[in-house]
């Protein structure tokens, strides 16, 4: 069980709590691969993550503007890509950058944070970086 561990984390590169922040504070445009429900939502999007925190579940979360790739919703038509999204940190199973960033404030961005966290540890700031929680 132990090697299966090992493994299964050296091919998934699971995104650390500090990857999860730089993401967030710097704008970093992310590739994940996520584990979402089905149909359509297990497999790669492209992110631009905003702020993370924890559920009101208090599960690690992210709230970032989907751009592009698998998504249940968009797939049954109740929320069309692109969109936002909160995604649960334990269904992120890779987590990389693009070497891109993004600065453009998509439509129903909450600078003051995030109905669906209960805490939030980093918020994106448009204005100055340096503002972000941490």
């Amino acid at each position: 069980m132990r090697l299966l561990t090992t493994i299964t984390n050296l091919i998934t590169e699971q995104a650390s709590l500090q990857d999860l922040v730089d993401a967030v504070k710097n704008r970093k445009v992310m590739i994940i691969y996520y584990d979402g429900d089905e149909p359509g939502g297990k497999g790669l999007r492209e992110i631009e993550p905003v702020c993370f925190g924890y559920s009101k579940s208090k599960n690690p979360v992210l709230r970032a503007w989907d751009n592009s790739g698998a998504s249940h919703t968009g797939y049954k038509g109740e929320q069309p890509l692109p969109g936002w999204r909160l995604f649960r940190v334990d269904k992120i199973l890779s987590f990389k950058s693009t070497g891109e960033t993004f600065d453009e404030v998509k439509p129903g961005f909450n600078p003051n944070g995030d109905k669906g966290m209960v805490r939030i540890l980093t918020l994106v700031s448009f204005d100055n970086p340096e503002q972000n929680i941490a």
